[in-house]
C-alpha cells in the first residue's frame, strides 16, 4: 500500500514535468528549454554541493566552469543563428 502511494506521486510528478517541458518548448522554443535546463543543472551542482558541504577542488571548479561555458556558448551560436535566418 505505501508502495502505491510512492508510485502515484511518482507517475504525477513525472507527467507535470513532461507538460512543463513541452509547454516550455511550445512557447519559447528549444534554445531557451536548453538554457533553462543548463542553468538548473549548475545551479544543481552548487546547491548541492555547499547544501552537503563536499568541497570543490580547483580541477573540478575548471571543469564546471569549462563545460558550462561550452554549453552555454554553444547555445548563444545557436540563438544567432536562429536570428540571422529570421531577417
Amino acid at each position: 500500500p505505501v508502495v502505491l502511494n510512492y508510485n502515484i506521486v511518482s507517475a504525477i510528478t513525472s507527467a507535470s514535468g513532461q507538460l512543463f517541458i513541452y509547454n516550455t518548448i511550445k512557447e519559447f522554443g528549444p534554445i531557451v528549454f536548453t538554457v533553462i535546463m543548463t542553468t538548473r543543472q549548475m545551479l544543481s551542482i552548487c546547491i548541492s554541493s555547499m547544501l552537503f558541504q563536499h568541497p570543490m577542488s580547483l580541477k573540478a571548479l575548471c571543469g564546471a566552469v569549462i563545460v558550462f561555458g561550452v554549453l552555454f556558448y554553444q547555445i548563444r551560436r545557436k540563438y544567432l543563428a536562429r536570428q540571422n535566418r529570421s531577417n
